[in-house]
Formats: structure tokens, sequence, C-alpha cells
């Protein structure tokens, strides 16, 4: 209409981009990392995915996730979850086997030197049993990558319990060892199954272990084992 002057329009507001969530960001690279912080970062993750999940439900994806690496990263220092499956295992069974060692060189009578071999099989049910529950079944069946593994174990520690048998002019038949160790890892895994399969061991389940050791080697080993001078043939 005439003589009404209209009202200018209102100036549209600028968009202004809403903000971007945050997330977890990229997973880093090899290069930002570094190798052995990229290793450590990989291992980690598979510390504590294996542990939740087991081994055989798990994926690279899920590895990676947990580890927040590229999977760039991740091939350039492993094949596949095998080969960390692998080496956690090792890892573990080469740490078992030096603090046994270490261990034994503190003590110079033979059950002093066993004792010492059970506290480091119970010392890491305790530290880490969920995930010595989990790697430890896998190496039990034949068809595992960790088999092998989980052998030569055993072998290392029978040469461990030979030599101090040597050093103590103790004549002992290596399949009587063997048996022993095969019997500590049984005890520590019922150990393990007790406590909730590892996720909750208890200090009474190791100390329970630890008397039950002892009764039995009592009962089968007196004193400087008189028993292990007459086992060879």
């Amino acid at each position: 209409m005439l003589g009404i002057r209209h009202a200018p329009a209102p100036m549209a507001r600028p968009r202004v981009p809403k903000p971007r969530r945050v997330g977890r960001g990229p997973r880093a690279t090899g290069v930002q990392l570094g190798e052995d912080r990229a290793r450590a970062m990989i291992l980690a993750g598979a510390s504590r995915v294996f542990s939740e999940g087991g081994v055989r439900d798990v994926s690279v994806e899920d590895l990676l996730e947990a580890a927040q690496v590229s999977r760039r990263t991740f091939y350039r220092l492993y094949q596949s979850k095998e080969d960390v499956m692998v080496a956690l295992y090792r890892i573990g069974t080469e740490r078992l086997v030096e603090t046994c060692r270490a261990g034994m060189n503190e003590e110079t009578d033979p059950i002093r030197q066993i004792h010492r071999c059970v506290d480091a099989h119970l010392g890491s049910a305790r530290a880490i049993g969920r995930l010595v529950f989990v790697l430890g079944g896998e190496a039990q069946r034949h068809e595992s990558s960790l088999h092998p593994l989980r052998m030569a174990t055993h072998a290392e520690l029978v040469k461990l319990l030979m030599s101090s048998a040597t050093a103590s002019k103790t004549n002992i038949d290596p399949l009587l060892v063997r048996g022993l160790v095969l019997a500590l890892e049984g005890v520590t895994r019922m150990v393990l199954e007790e406590g909730d399969e590892g996720r909750n061991v208890s200090d009474i389940g190791i100390e329970r272990a630890r008397r039950v050791w002892s009764a039995w080697r009592r009962r089968h080993w007196p004193a400087r084992a008189p028993v292990w001078r007459h086992c060879r043939p």
C-alpha cells in the first residue's frame, strides 16, 4: 500500500558448522609412534582383548581398535592375530622360566629350589591369571601354534631342575622331573579354574595350592629327596 514503509527483511545468520564429535582420533602409525612403542601398544591391546574374549573369536580389527594403531602399522610388525598371540605367550613363558631360574639360583637345597619354581607359577597365576588361563588353554591344543612353545617351555624347566639335581649329586630320572612340571602346570590351571577362569584368583586359592604341594612333597619326597637316588634303571 502507498504511504507505508516496509521494514527491511532480516539478514540471514551465517551458518555455523556444528562441532564434530571428538572420538579417539585416527589410529596412530608406526612412523608417529616408533616401532618399539607400536609393538608395546599392540601387545597391551591384545592382552586386554584376549583376556576379555578369548582367542578364537578375536579379529585383527579388534586388536587394531584396542591398540589404536593403523592397519598398516599392525601388518608391518605382525603377519596375523596368531603372530601376536605367539609373541604374548613367548613373553610370558620366557618370564616364567627366568623367574624360576632366578629363584632357584638363590637356593642350594633341591626341595627349596622346586618350591621357588612353584612360587613362580603361582605368582604368574595371581598377576595375570585370566591371560594365563586363555593362552595356556590354547597351548594345550596340539594343533595350536602355541603347543610347540609349551613343549619347549616344559623342556627348559626340566633342564633347569635336572641341572639342580646334578649340582646336588642327586640321581633323578628326567621322566620324573617332566611329570613334576606337568603336575605343576595342572595345579596352576586348577587354581585358575577355581578363580573364575583366572578372573578372580584369590590369595586363599594360592595358599591352598602351596599347602597341597607341601603335603605332597612331604609324603613322596622326604628331606633331601632320597627317593630320587634310585629312580634311574
